[in-house]
């Protein structure tokens, strides 16, 4: 039997290497052809292996899997998303009528989705699903997407997924970015805490200690201790204080 060649495009090397795992365990109709680590990698494994379907991850740095497609001159495969914690997305992808799988992602939910793509009649996701999809998310982006900072020299607007912790500095405030850059502002972390509370949900942002306010969509891991800390994407470790510690341990479960 022919299998369905498929490509995992996520950054994080994990949840592929788990994703691809459970494939091969569980679906052994699919062969994963590729594994990309950002969307500029996926666009040109997508063009040399020309796929049956894409496993996407929808949070990436530098360009989301809704840029990335955007990029794509046409889109004759299917698509299954995978997000940890995008809820806005959820449910734009829900409207389009396309698939998802909510990470952790397990034998069943996968099994499932392996099975509704091959009693597709029609190959493909259908330009009409990924048109409606993408009028959802340009219509809410404003929502979710910036918040501006005021330096010295104006108004900087950064985007909400590319700020990985903020760092208090006595009456400044620290932005560590995904692209290594760091923004200092004239305000205290209780008053950046306060700006961040008016964005979405989906922002993420917690405090975990007095001096560190972080984005738990960019933690990778936690250690154990008194209070513990946390591994950052960026390679950055954050210490957690010991009063934050189960409320901390409630929210990384629900991201």
């Amino acid at each position: 039997m022919k299998k369905i060649p498929a490509i995992i495009i996520d950054d994080e090397k994990f949840c592929i290497e788990t994703l691809q795992w459970e494939i091969e365990q569980n679906c052994p109709e699919v062969e994963v052809v590729a594994t990309c680590q950002s969307g500029e990698e996926g666009i040109a494994a997508i063009e040399r292996h020309q796929p049956s379907v894409v496993f996407l991850d929808i949070e990436m740095p530098y360009m989301n899997a809704f840029e990335m497609l955007q990029e794509l001159g046409s889109i004759d495969f299917d698509i299954i998303f995978t997000t940890a914690y995008d809820q806005f997305a959820i449910k734009a992808i829900k409207v389009s009528a396309l698939d998802y799988l909510l990470k952790p992602i397990g034998k069943e939910e996968l099994v499932a989705a392996v099975a509704k793509l091959k009693s597709k009649k029609e190959k493909g996701v259908s330009g009409k699903s990924l048109r409606l999809l993408m009028e959802q998310l340009l219509v809410n982006q404003h929502e979710v997407r910036k918040i501006a900072l005021p330096t010295l020299e104006g108004l900087e607007l950064v985007r909400l997924d590319q700020i990985v912790f903020v760092e208090a500095d006595s009456n400044y405030t620290h932005f560590h970015l995904l692209s290594g850059k760091k923004i200092i502002i004239s305000r205290t972390l209780k008053q950046v805490e306060e700006m961040l509370a008016d964005q979405p949900a989906e922002g993420g942002f917690f405090r975990v200690h007095q001096t560190y306010l972080v984005n738990l969509h960019h933690v990778e891991r936690y250690h154990k201790g008194s209070g513990g800390s946390l591994d950052m994407v960026n390679n950055a470790v954050v210490p957690v204080a010991k009063s934050r510690k189960e409320l901390l341990m409630h929210h990384l479960q629900i991201i």
